[in-house]
């Protein structure tokens, strides 16, 4: 009877112990695509793009140049954790901005790339 009790316990135990967990994270904040646009090519100032976007998150200098860098990545990530096997799929996308500036303090250029609306949760970890 002890041993039938263990055992139960032991099930009981190891089916408890498996289950599902479902993380997400961020990094920076969300670029607003309204101030974007209000970045205007040999008109905006460093100033200006401060005013409008906020402190960059990285300043790249070289050539009398200046780049300005604004990203925000967002990450989903289940995991599947199994007695034997656990499996888990973390799925990164960034949105980034880089404002160019020339030596004269004025935009030069302006790329911007949003990636973070297509970020899914996938479980399968083998291919899409």
């Amino acid at each position: 009877m002890l041993r039938v009790r263990l055992m139960g316990l032991l099930v009981l135990a190891l089916v408890l112990t498996q289950g599902c967990v479902v993380s997400r994270g961020t990094l920076g904040e969300p670029l607003r695509e309204e101030a974007i646009t209000q970045i205007k090519k040999g008109v905006s100032t460093t100033s200006e793009v401060v005013a409008l976007m906020g402190a960059p998150e990285r300043i790249v200098r070289g050539n009398e140049r200046e780049i300005f860098h604004y990203y925000y990545y967002d990450g989903k990530s289940p995991a599947l954790l199994l007695l034997i096997v656990n499996i888990m799929r973390m799925e990164v996308k960034s949105d980034n901005l880089y404002v160019f500036f020339g030596r004269n303090g004025l935009v030069e250029e302006v790329l911007y790339s949003k990636r973070t609306p297509n970020v899914q949760f996938k479980l399968w970890p083998f291919g899409d």
